[in-house]
């Protein structure tokens, strides 16, 4: 996000300014709610009454969706024998809608719009429940298997929406009790629905059909709850909270709405997402283990009473609802602390969960006590992790997070159920599930040690999407020290493709009707550069901003629309398409604004009045010169902040390189700042203001173009590839300081 900044470094004693830094990190943190109070209210008095319906109605919606599957697990077995299916063709379903609803119905929605979430999470939830009692309507594998799938979709499309919209719910300081109980209401759902299925197998033996139905009808009802829900926007009460706080202007960047690969590359390149979706697998691993495996499979061996592993979901679903009711205030007080104190609650989760799992395979063949623990260790790092992992993502990527991690947890119980099962069946004999679940056991480790990296990670990620990071505060002070905000500017760069190194620690600015050339011999990465800044390429290391926002994750389209615009030598025109078609299509980055499409088109064409006589003429057939002028005519249209031209003169004869360099002084006498990457040093120096001298991937120099044009020996040697080797002349001094670039 942008900020004013209240002071300059010139205004500040050099003693104070660590305190001012940590005055700034504070406020940010605080408008996020970690505060470092920990005294805490009571929920009615903490959260507003439309907040509180909000919440109480992602419950419902929660517990419409696990009572019905809870059911369906339980009964499984019932269910194919009733129908005489085999009990793998009914687990092969379940398994496959729980694929679906990864694969398919998490990347879906993303389409949803930020403003419709509520409607969405109406439609969704009430759908899944109503295909849920529609279920056991027909008795025939077909439409058995087609009902599970769609609520598999519909899982997967609602989940990341209900997620979200509870962490949007709340002010920041009560998130964690939101959370918790939205958490709870899953539990709620999963002893309804052990419920159903232990009247059905141990109680007045009402049938398997008959529990789905039940289960059914229930799930319709809670899902009704739905309709308490209102609309919120992206990010709750938490944007405005952090402009006030921060004396932060309007976000262009979080105005734009990711597509699911963008935000899916922007997530991921978070240490702490990384090392989240470990956990979410753990957490996955957790729950496939310790509940399916010991409802089915032990059921099956006939380790359990009939009907008892259903009463045994009750009780262990019950006890973990008390549980997480009682220990939700201490998980708002770790919230308040700091992130790294929820954080360790991640850890400590998935070592009583764990602890739970192992004990079900050495103490038979009770297994309430051991199950109960296993839930409340697997919903405790379910809490914290949510709350850890969605407060260092930008709250428009929060839906694609949650999608991700939703696709882990579910890869962890598969994978859960796969090994002990294959475990299971190898060592055979009645220490078959004792083995298995001890093995399963093991990977704790692994686990616990990722959950213990993310604690690290959490407070630097966090800072990072605040804008209070190190990077951002140095950016900051070299803005407030030389009083204006680069239109472009990139710090330490670095880009490989595949194991090869082509941009090393690269660093350049370009400011506000600068004009600018990028000089080298061939080979030396400006191409490169040039498509790192402008999105076509991602970087390894270091940030990229756009009129002082960071853009390095947003893709090319995203950049444009932001005021980025590049044109390629020799490749700026659509051969097959007439002038003014090619101008159409440059056009098109304005969306339907069709008024600033034709206005901009009739002044490329008074700009260019060479290509307005051929307005009708195919760009193939346009002389190098001609096709160079109709991709200049790009920034009469899209009107950039910055345009970027890659090998301008290329192939061009001298005259028509010199009536190019008029018009290029015209568009940049309009505003628009030029970034070239030129093969003629001369043409170059005698077009911009400044220069960078690229060799072997790194800028070697930086300097005034008149300056170096009075020094010819100089520009020789930068030309072929050499160094400076003058005290006036060091390798460029600006990726090493503290400038905004």
């Amino acid at each position: 996000m942008s900020r004013s900044l209240p002071t300059s470094p010139t205004d500040v004693g050099v003693e104070e300014i660590p305190t001012l830094e940590a005055s700034v990190r504070d406020a940010a943190r605080t408008a996020v709610g970690i505060s470092g109070d920990i005294t805490i209210p009571k929920w009615k008095v903490a959260v507003p009454s439309s907040a509180r319906r909000r919440v109480l109605g992602l419950s419902l919606v929660n517990a419409s969706v696990a009572l019905p599957l809870t059911t369906l697990l339980l009964l499984s077995p019932e269910i194919a024998r009733d129908n005489n299916w085999t009990t793998t063709t009914v687990g092969g379903t379940i398994i496959a809608a729980a694929i679906l609803a990864g694969l398919v119905g998490a990347p879906l929605s993303d389409r949803v719009p930020f403003n419709r979430r509520t409607a969405a999470s109406v439609i969704f939830a009430v759908n899944s429940a109503v295909f849920a009692l529609l279920m056991n309507l027909i008795p025939a594998f077909g439409w058995f298997l087609l009902v599970a799938l769609a609520r598999g979709v519909l899982f997967g499309l609602g989940a990341p929406i209900w997620r979200t919209l509870a962490f949007d719910s709340t002010v920041p300081e009560a998130r964690a009790r939101a959370i918790a109980r939205t958490h709870m209401g899953t539990l709620i759902g999963s002893a309804l629905g052990g419920a159903c299925a232990w009247i059905a197998i141990a109680g007045i033996d009402i049938g398997a059909g008959q529990a789905l139905l039940l289960s059914g009808i229930l799930a319709v009802v809670l899902s009704l709850g739905s309709l308490l829900l209102t609309e919120t926007k992206i990010g709750g009460a938490e944007p405005d909270r952090l402009r006030r706080a921060m004396g932060q202007v309007d976000d262009p960047v979080a105005g734009l709405r990711p597509s699911w690969s963008e935000s899916t590359l922007r997530v991921r390149s978070i240490p702490t997402v990384k090392f989240a979706l470990t956990s979410y697998v753990a957490i996955g691993w957790c729950a496939g283990a310790a509940l399916i495996v010991p409802v089915i499979r032990l059921a099956q061996a006939r380790e359990l009473k009939e009907g008892t592993a259903a009463l045994v979901i009750t009780i262990a679903s019950a006890v973990a609802f008390l549980t997480l009711y009682l220990v939700a205030r201490g998980l708002e007080k770790s919230v308040r602390r700091s992130p790294e104190a929820l954080a360790a609650v991640i850890p400590l989760g998935l070592i009583i969960g764990f602890a739970g799992l192992l004990l079900i395979g050495l103490v038979r063949p009770v297994i309430s006590p051991q199950l109960a623990l296993a839930t409340i260790g697997g919903f405790l790092a379910w809490v914290a992790l949510d709350i850890t992992m969605l407060s260092v993502i930008q709250p428009e990527d929060r839906p694609t997070a949650v999608g991700i991690s939703l696709f882990s947890t579910i890869g962890g119980s598969l994978l859960a159920l796969l090994v002990i099962s294959a475990l299971s069946s190898l060592i055979g004999g009645s220490a078959a599930y004792a083995v298995a679940f001890a093995v399963a056991s093991l990977p704790m480790i692994l686990f616990w040690r990722r959950s213990k990296k993310l604690i690290r990670a959490v407070g630097p990620d966090l800072d990072a999407r605040l804008g209070v990071d190190d990077e951002t505060q140095d950016f900051d002070e070299a803005v407030a020290e030389s009083g204006a905000v680069p239109v472009l500017s990139a710090r330490n760069i670095d880009f490989a493709y595949g194991s090869v190194q082509v941009l090393f620690d690269v660093s350049m600015r370009i400011n506000e009707g600068e004009m600018v050339a990028l000089l080298g011999p061939n080979g030396v990465g400006k191409t490169t550069l040039l498509r790192v800044l402008s999105g076509l390429e991602s970087p390894q290391a270091g940030v990229i901003r756009l009129a002082g926002d960071n853009v390095t994750d947003i893709n090319a389209s995203k950049r444009v629309a932001l005021g980025l615009s590049q044109i390629v030598g020799g490749n700026a025109v659509f051969g097959s398409m007439t002038v003014y078609e090619n101008l159409m299509m440059y056009g098109f980055s304005l969306g339907r604004d069709r008024a600033s499409i034709k206005e901009g088109i009739e002044e490329a064409f008074q700009v260019f009045p060479k290509i307005a006589d051929r307005r009708n003429q195919l760009g193939s057939t346009l002389s190098g010169g001609e096709q160079q002028m109709l991709g200049l005519s790009k920034a009469l249209i899209t009107k950039p902040k910055i345009l970027v031209v890659d090998e301008f003169s290329l192939g061009l004869a001298p005259i028509v390189v010199g009536e190019l360099l008029e018009m290029v002084r015209q568009l940049n006498a309009r505003g628009t700042a030029i970034l070239v990457v030129e093969q003629s040093v001369n043409v170059a120096l005698n077009l911009v203001d400044r220069c960078y001298f690229m060799e072997k991937g790194e800028i070697v120099y930086e300097g005034n173009a008149k300056d170096l044009l009075a020094q010819p020996e100089l520009v020789q040697a930068l030309s072929l590839g050499g160094h400076p080797n003058t005290a006036e002349s060091d390798p460029v001094t600006l990726a090493k300081s503290g400038s905004p670039a």
